[in-house]
């Protein structure tokens, strides 16, 4: 019986030991290889064009979907998402995906997942499967350009999930002061602590509602609700003072976004 060729795309190397672990004990897959992240994905489907992809979300340079858009319809394998995000997506994945696997995930669900993705190629419905993810694709896509819009509901905006570690931290949206990008991480100040997460400014901005934070700066993000004071500064510039004591910087290029909400300081 031919072999299920099978690609592990994951930015966390740990993540790609542990999947291909599993899989080593299963006789009727064999890993043609890894990958850190979607551009060397997609150079590997190109070349060695495997049956199935493990394919995590959120990874640098190109994410899990924007790697999908790049794949033609007729060339693209059975897809098995992995995530470390538990929020609405997920919901998607389960529905229109092959399968999909949250991390940190069990046995039980890792079989399920991969019990599900051999069926269907084993049975000669690869198209289907890809039929499904690229229309998975679309869907996820547009949910991502709704997202501001349902930002406004307070079921989506009250809590937000980092992973660290092993461990995932649970920060509550108004608990957030300020937020600071510091190359492939953010520094987070938020219930009077201070959080380093490995994670891109954008991602997070995406994820709060634009209603209560605000980007005044290429590296910072901070709580409209906190700022204390605002004072002008050299060069056109302002610093604003945090409730935790902060002094982040406004810069010329970012001023016009407190305009609407502190107009007379800025008349």
């Amino acid at each position: 019986m031919k072999r299920i060729r099978t690609l592990i795309v994951d930015d966390e190397p740990l993540a790609r030991e542990g999947i291909a672990t599993m899989l080593g004990t299963d006789h009727e897959v064999e890993v043609i290889g890894t990958c850190a992240d979607g551009e060397e994905a997609l150079a590997a489907i190109r070349k060695q064009q495997p049956d199935l992809v493990y394919l995590d979300v959120q990874m640098p340079r190109l994410n899990g979907f924007e790697t999908l858009e790049q794949i033609p319809a007729g060339r693209c394998p059975a897809v098995i998402f992995v995530t470390a995000y538990d929020h609405y997506a997920v919901r998607a994945f389960e529905t229109a995906a092959v399968g999909y696997l949250l991390k940190p995930f069990r046995d039980g669900r890792f079989h399920e997942a991969l019990t599900r993705a051999k069926r269907q190629i084993r049975y000669a419905e690869l198209d289907d499967v890809q039929r499904q993810t690229q229309q998975l694709s679309v869907r996820l896509q547009d949910l991502e350009a709704r997202r501001p819009a349902a930002r406004s509901t307070p079921a989506i905006l009250s809590r937000l999930t980092f992973k660290v570690g092993g461990d995932y931290l649970f920060v509550e949206a108004g608990d957030i002061v300020w937020v600071e990008a510091q190359g492939e991480f953010i520094q987070m100040c938020a219930g009077g602590q201070i959080h380093r997460v490995r994670e891109s400014l954008q991602s997070v901005e995406q994820r709060l509602d634009s209603a209560s934070f605000v980007r005044i700066h290429r590296s910072f993000i901070v709580n409209k609700a906190r700022i204390k004071r605002i004072t002008p500064t050299l060069y056109g510039d302002y610093t604003v003072v945090m409730s935790d004591g902060a002094n982040v910087r406004l810069s010329r290029s970012y001023r016009h976004e407190l305009k609407a909400l502190l107009p007379e300081h800025f008349c």
